[in-house]
């Protein structure tokens, strides 16, 4: 790799790996859902799409399973760094995209499988619902989303739990967004942060969400980190589309 070429950080002792546009992390072990997608990916004919990749973490254990990619992220840095670890085998089954939601389209049944892992939280509303639904008309008959979000008993925001369990027991549909996030974040971390708006979700709002989309919703549970598997840091829900 030449010195112009970007290269991944190191993750923390947590397995967390910071992304290069400052926007997260990318863990270094798969959650369950994602550890779904790469073995249904795997056994899918057709083509699997990783959608917010980061260094594609997801993206290597499906190739492994014997899938074919495309891995798609907003930040070219993160696709190249995913391109360079891609065995030289493997390279005809993957293809790198650089693109944001939810401005990004692909033509409809186009895929087997998709997973975004971590990456809908940085959403607002509307673009959740819109990029969901797109990602609906994007699978094939019988294909799967597998779907991860950050919630909100995570991170800085998870002081605001209780706001949001008020607001979910109110009837909000999205109980958990925050419209600036900076009101949470510690003052020495506000100049730095690389966003404003936040939009944690629990396995219900996930849900709901697949359902508006036409998915039948498969499975819905919380999960946590590696390093706390009890806890409800992520949201994970698998949908499929009816034959």
């Amino acid at each position: 790799m030449s010195q112009n070429e970007p290269t991944m950080p190191k993750a923390t002792d947590r397995g967390m790996i910071p992304t290069l546009n400052n926007k997260g992390f990318m863990t270094t072990s798969l959650d369950p859902v994602s550890a779904a997608f790469t073995v249904f990916a795997g056994q899918s004919e057709g083509m699997s799409l990783d959608l917010g990749c980061a260094y594609g973490v997801a993206s290597l254990a499906a190739l492994k399973q014997g899938a074919n990619i495309v891995a798609c992220d907003m930040d070219l840095g993160h696709v190249q760094v995913l391109l360079s670890k891609v065995e030289e085998s493997q390279k005809n089954r993957i293809e790198g995209v650089v693109s944001q939601m939810p401005d990004i389209a692909f033509q409809p049944a186009c895929f087997s499988a998709i997973l975004c892992a971590r990456a809908l939280h940085f959403l607002d509303r509307d673009d959740v619902t819109a990029t969901v639904t797109a990602m609906a008309e994007w699978l094939t008959p019988g294909g799967k989303v597998f779907l991860i979000a950050d919630t909100p008993y995570t991170g800085f925001w998870a002081r605001g739990a209780g706001n949001y369990e008020k607001r979910k027991s109110a009837g909000d549909p999205w109980p958990g967004f925050i419209p600036d996030v900076t009101v949470y974040l510690p003052e020495q971390a506000r100049s730095n942060a690389n966003m404003r708006q936040l939009n944690p979700m629990d396995p219900d709002t996930l849900a709901q969400v697949c359902k508006k989309a036409g998915l039948t919703v498969e499975h819905a549970a919380f999960s946590g980190r590696p390093d706390q598997p009890e806890s409800r840091t992520h949201a994970g829900v698998i949908a499929a589309k009816q034959r």
